[in-house]
């Protein structure tokens, strides 16, 4: 069963609000039954309205509040509370702010979606937001963490994978879980890099990861050396021990340039740095910190 969609819409003026807040959303109390079904994990399309209309970003519920203090602009003008009902989300991918009117993805919304703010998203929506956003965007919307494979949420030192969709989704996850904005497939001019990191909506990735399982070491550091190049980005090699070895002569050779910048990673480093991640994690959400 595909865990609840949510489209939440309010005007450009309260997204640049919501955004500029590292991702909170309010609504009235009179939508007490919606925000109450809101769980973290449940994933949330973001909808502009006046005068951009049409959806231009996903993310994710993290955890729900309600607040006393003014934090929209219609609020701080009339200096009272409208939208005390709120939460805060974790942006998935979100479109550059110039981009908003020429790549938004207009979605026609029944009144039952877009009639409160905040609605359940119908079947044949969510499915033409998740190719649409493949499509446009090259971007893969990830499913909300109550879905992902028991590999990703249950460490245990005898599981191992090796492949190299896997260890993609490792990095995927261990970068949200350090709250970037993580994606994979990420295009560069005619390339697409396997995993990036990147710390705000509109930035150039600020870490970039190539992963090798078998395949062709040398366009990765090409695509790699590229990444440092043209963003400054700290550039990862991920991939076993025998392949990183013979990297090694690469980068005194063709790729001198980033020797000293390159940083490498076993598959098994990347395995011990989420287990080490979500256990922390796990440990927040205990304490009630996060």
């Amino acid at each position: 069963m595909r865990a609840p969609h949510w489209i939440i819409v309010g005007p450009k003026k309260s997204w640049e609000a919501a955004f500029k807040q590292n991702g909170i959303w309010g609504v009235k109390k009179h939508r007490y039954a919606q925000w109450k079904a809101l769980d973290p994990g449940d994933i949330i399309f973001f909808y502009s309205t006046q005068p951009i209309t049409g959806v231009i970003g996903v993310g994710e519920v993290e955890t729900k509040f309600i607040q006393d203090k003014p934090l929209w602009p219609d609020e701080i003008h009339q200096q009272k509370v409208i939208y005390p009902l709120r939460f805060e989300f974790r942006i998935n991918y979100l479109l550059e702010q110039k981009e908003w009117q020429s790549k938004r993805i207009p979605v026609k919304l029944s009144p039952h979606e877009g009639r409160s703010g905040i609605g359940f998203l119908r079947e044949e929506t969510i499915e033409r937001l998740y190719t649409k956003f493949k499509e446009e965007f090259s971007y893969i919307i990830s499913p909300p963490k109550s879905l992902v494979p028991a590999v990703l949420l249950t460490p245990a030192e005898e599981i191992f994978t090796t492949s190299h969709t896997q260890v993609q989704d490792l990095l995927l996850e261990i970068g949200r879980l350090d709250r970037f904005i993580a994606e994979k497939e990420y295009l560069m001019e005619n390339e697409r890099l396997d995993v990036v990191w990147r710390r705000v909506e509109g930035s150039v990735p600020t870490y970039v990861f190539e992963v090798q399982v078998g395949g062709d070491i040398y366009h990765a550091l090409g695509k790699l050396k590229h990444a440092f190049d043209i963003w400054n980005s700290n550039i990862f090699l991920v991939a076993d021990e025998k392949a990183l070895k013979g990297a090694e002569g690469l980068l005194c050779g063709t790729f001198h340039e980033i020797q000293d910048k390159l940083k490498k990673l076993t598959i098994q480093k990347v395995h011990e740095l989420y287990q080490a991640k979500y256990k922390w994690n796990k440990l927040e959400e205990e304490i009630g910190i996060l």
